[in-house]
């Protein structure tokens, strides 16, 4: 995320803290948890104040568009091409390919989940390019431009009293630990207005039941059926070891879908 957004986050939350009266070391554990992530939206989702200028990172939905000379994976529509230059290159804590684009195909609502990332490279020039029958879709959304909105997410913290400093501060003080659900409370606000619910690029998997980094994995996009379809049900989950990122080795990562 960039340098002005991260300072941003990190003083409203450490200024939710300091309006609650928590100690400004149990706000900045929480702080410390933060990871930089991109929310991938439509245009009318984008803040106000970030609309001018903005220019789109990348399209969802609609049919894929490859080279001729390669085949798209059999059955799979097409979910999002991600322009790999368009997206800042200090709004995320894992490695993106510096340009071409990310193609992604996956089966949104189909446990466990099946899918494909395909890096295309710069050389892939745009008039070699085809659209590709059978990659829409059918119950998506028409093709629309992804618009980046650098954001910061946390893990789920249900469990917030496996946090030393969170936990050493409320004890058994019913008021205590009530403020500091209170935070939490107040940070999700902070973190997660309603553009946050498309499409997430980086940061924690937020998943509604099995969080990717329970297996030691880096989520590389998080996928609500919602983001690309009428459906509403599924979430999507594409993510693998920090080194199969950093490597590019996206033929490696794992899909998975919850409902």
């Amino acid at each position: 995320m960039t340098s002005t957004v991260r300072e941003t986050l990190r003083e409203a939350v450490l200024d939710a803290g300091r309006k609650l009266g928590i100690p400004d070391p149990v706000t900045q554990a929480f702080v410390r948890h933060l990871r930089p992530c991109v929310h991938l939206c439509a245009h009318d989702m984008v803040p106000e104040r970030q609309r001018p200028g903005a220019g789109p990172v990348g399209r969802a939905a609609g049919p894929a568009r490859l080279p001729k000379d390669l085949e798209a994976p059999d059955g799979l529509p097409h979910i999002l091409t991600l322009d790999c230059a368009a997206i800042p290159a200090d709004a995320l804590d894992i490695e993106l390919p510096a340009d071409g684009h990310l193609v992604v195909f996956a089966e949104i609502t189909d446990y466990p989940g099946e899918g494909a990332v395909i890096h295309l490279p710069p050389g892939a020039a745009e008039h070699t390019l085809r659209e590709v029958e059978g990659t829409a879709g059918p119950d998506f959304h028409d093709p629309f431009p992804l618009y980046a909105v650098p954001g910061a997410t946390l893990p789920d913290f249900q469990r917030w009293s496996d946090l030393a400093e969170a936990a050493e501060y409320a004890g058994e003080d019913a008021e205590r630990r009530r403020l500091v659900e209170r935070l939490i409370g107040e940070i999700d606000a902070i973190l997660y207005p309603r553009w946050t619910y498309d499409i997430q690029l980086g940061g924690h998997s937020r998943a509604w039941q099995n969080p990717v980094e329970d297996r030691g994995h880096v989520l590389l996009l998080r996928v609500p059926e919602s983001a690309v379809s009428d459906g509403d049900g599924y979430l999507t989950l594409i993510a693998g070891r920090r080194e199969q990122l950093a490597e590019h080795r996206y033929e490696e990562l794992e899909f998975e879908v919850e409902c």
